[in-house]
């Protein structure tokens, strides 16, 4: 584990080592997440790149009574680390394990459970303000006297940045009663999180702070793949316009008006040789804001990094500090492909330091599946177009991107607009295809009502990572899309349960002259040659089909989705037993086939089965139907993931643990037929 290492178990043992002994800790702790991850799968290159930020933020701050938000939440592990949870990193993102991501159920130094961008600036104003709050009360009962503020902080025209660097000991000094034995607030934006939409409502808002806030900017110019947008460009030409040594003039002007640090760094920086106008380039988004702006600086140099949070800890209003990190550091297969490594499963580590995947050949996925029948659609219709939030490589465009770049859009960690874009898009003719996860398609309900479905447009949204998504946990899972996309008017939901469904349903969604959403898991393709003649039928609006018979069957186990997998493997156990079960790939959720309602009419049970929360999804569409119809609702059992979030695991265990794997449907199969009740779990 290391010399340095091996002693750290809380932040206190890391303030106990001498600044100069940081950066052998540094190259430990990074070694440790490069042979966990290896072994487990997880983020990697964001966490070799923030491996120094975080220790200079442990070693100034307390975030026992101060408060550390991160954005996105999977740059955590240093600090997970460092709060004494090394031993978790045996199983992280598995079961017994540790979350990948912040999570205040593991520690008291996890401030929330994140794994989306663009949500802590707002939210560290929103405990900034609590803070406010309880300081004015105290300060009418007599408690305190109100240390004198800045006015109205960032809401103000701030000065020219050479006046806030020379006031720099000003604001330091008055900031320092105010932050005694009061929580200071942090908030860690990385991984291209500043470019989402939220994180500037976010700084329009800053201005409602009167007190200490601190915005690290960590700027490793990548998402997931590379970032894209204005916002960025405006980054990267500056990135490289001026080398670090060149850049840090701005630690030393700002180190140089703090009390107690003052010229003693003209040992550590050198002066500054180009122009300071030039220098400012960075700044001007932000002082366009009216947000004081201190950097860039580099993000691997503890020893400026601990001088500078000592003395932006005290001031007294917010400041935002720019620093550089590199995705992927000490890694050379890491640094220099960093997608590749945003999130990886387990690897191996040649000898001369190249990696192989761990995990065997395997058999074409959904996403794989998609990607190649766009890519071939596309070829036949220059109409289609396909656009991603930030995820090229994890939606399966990459191929599409080579063969058609003028058609290809990424819009960044920028969820809505991508939305809006494709209407824009399908308003004028074209055939736009949103490519999206499911749990960040949550974030742009509002434009999907208004600009698509009200003007019922042609969108094709592809849905990945619907259903149970893994070792992600809670923050990732797909399991709301079917509810909150079902009650729209004109919205068509479909699911393909094979590699040759998805063909079949993006062909329908391309066709059809209203928005289509196709949903599809983080899953291997199945390779059950039975469903094989099923699927080849064509989509046919509102329509299931039959995939397994059972003779003379009084029950059918009607499937949304891949999860008919299971259903195939339950009815082939319960042939063994001589139960014979219809099984139906049901391809649609709006509108559900009416065939089914008939079906309940003649007497025959349903199972329905989603991987989905029971409430709202498939089987509550199908129960709604049944109910309209006048038939008894006791005919149909609801199989699908209880009303609770659920951890971090593996794929099949959650889907066992949810009760729709193929042994719970048996069971609940056996059950329905011997007329005993099925209470499903917890809606």
């Amino acid at each position: 584990m290391g010399k340095y290492l091996e002693k750290i178990n809380s932040p206190a043992d890391l303030k106990n080592l001498p600044v100069a002994e940081l950066g052998g800790l540094a190259e430990e702790i990074r070694q440790f997440i490069l042979r966990s991850v290896s072994r487990t799968g997880g983020h990697l290159a964001s966490n070799l790149g923030a491996v120094e930020l975080t220790l200079a933020l442990h070693y100034v701050f307390d975030f026992k009574q101060d408060k550390l938000l991160w954005d996105v939440g999977h740059q955590c592990y240093t600090h997970k680390i460092v709060t004494g949870r090394k031993a978790g990193f045996e199983f992280l993102r598995h079961a017994g394990g540790i979350s990948g991501f912040p999570n205040p159920a593991e520690s008291d130094y996890d401030s929330f459970t994140v794994g989306h961008a663009g949500t802590s600036i707002a939210t560290a104003i929103g405990l900034a303000l609590g803070e406010q709050l309880k300081a004015s009360r105290r300060e009418m009962a007599g408690g305190i006297v109100k240390a004198e503020g800045l006015g109205d902080g960032a809401a103000q025209s701030c000065d020219p940045p050479q006046a806030s660097l020379e006031g720099a000991a000003r604001l330091a000094r008055r900031g320092q009663e105010q932050t005694k034995n009061v929580p200071r607030i942090v908030a860690v934006v990385g991984d291209a999180s500043i470019v989402n939409g939220v994180s500037f409502e976010g700084l329009n808002n800053l201005g409602l702070v009167k007190r200490q806030m601190l915005i690290v900017l960590n700027d490793n110019s990548m998402a997931i793949d590379a970032t894209v947008g204005a916002v960025a460009k405006y980054f990267s030409k500056f990135r490289l316009s001026h080398t670090y040594e060149d850049l840090r003039w701005t630690t030393k002007t700002i180190l140089e008006h703090v009390p107690g640090i003052g010229r003693s760094v003209d040992e550590a920086l050198e002066k500054i040789k180009k122009s300071i106008r030039m220098a400012l380039l960075p700044s001007q988004l932000f002082e366009s804001l009216n947000i004081p702006y201190f950097g860039p600086v580099d993000g691997h140099d503890m020893e400026s990094l601990i001088k500078l949070f000592r003395a932006m800890g005290q001031f007294d209003h917010p400041v935002l500090l720019h620093v550089y990190t590199k995705k992927g550091k000490g890694f050379n297969p890491a640094d220099t492909g960093p997608a590749r490594f945003h999130s990886t499963g387990p690897f191996m580590i040649n000898g001369d330091n190249t990696v192989e995947s761990a995990e065997a050949d395997h058999p074409q996925n959904f996403t794989e599946a998609f990607g190649e029948s766009l890519t071939a659609l596309a070829g036949q219709d220059d109409r289609i177009v396909a656009i991603t939030s930030a995820m090229c490589d994890g939606t399966g465009l990459v191929e599409f991107r080579k063969r058609f770049p003028d058609r290809f859009y990424d819009v960044g960690i920028a969820e809505s607009a991508a939305v809006d874009i494709a209407a824009g898009l399908a308003k004028g003719g074209m055939r736009p295809v949103v490519c999206i996860y499911s749990t960040f398609l949550q974030r742009c309900f509002d434009q999907i009502f208004q600009e698509v479905a009200l003007q019922n447009l042609p969108v094709v949204f592809c849905v990945d990572r619907a259903g149970m998504v893994g070792s992600d946990g809670a923050t990732h899972h797909g399991l709301m899309d079917i509810g909150y996309l079902r009650m729209l008017p004109n919205m068509v939901l479909t699911a393909p349960a094979d590699e040759i469904e998805m063909r079949q349903a993006l062909q329908f969604a391309l066709g059809q002259a209203r928005p289509v959403v196709i949903r599809y898991p983080k899953d291997l393709v199945p390779a059950d040659e039975s469903i094989r003649a099923a699927s080849e039928t064509p989509f046919e609006l509102g329509k299931s089909v039959l995939v397994r018979r059972g003779r003379k069957s009084p029950l059918a186990i009607v499937c949304y989705g891949s999860i008919l997998t299971e259903a195939l493997k339950a009815a082939e156990a319960l042939s063994s037993e001589k139960i014979a079960v219809d099984v139906i790939s049901a391809r649609f959720a709006a509108p559900v086939d009416e065939k089914l309602a008939h079906l309940v009419s003649r007497g025959k049970k349903l199972i329905t089965v989603e991987d989905h929360y029971l409430s709202c999804g498939f089987g509550s569409a199908v129960l709604e139907q049944v109910a309209a119809n006048g038939h008894p609702a006791g005919m149909v059992r609801v199989l699908g993931a209880p009303r609770c979030f659920i951890g971090h695991d593996s794929r099949a265990a959650q889907l066992m643990e949810a009760g729709i794997n193929a042994d719970e449907i048996a069971k609940t199969t056996r059950e329905m037929l011997a007329d005993r009740y099925v209470r499903s779990k917890s809606l």
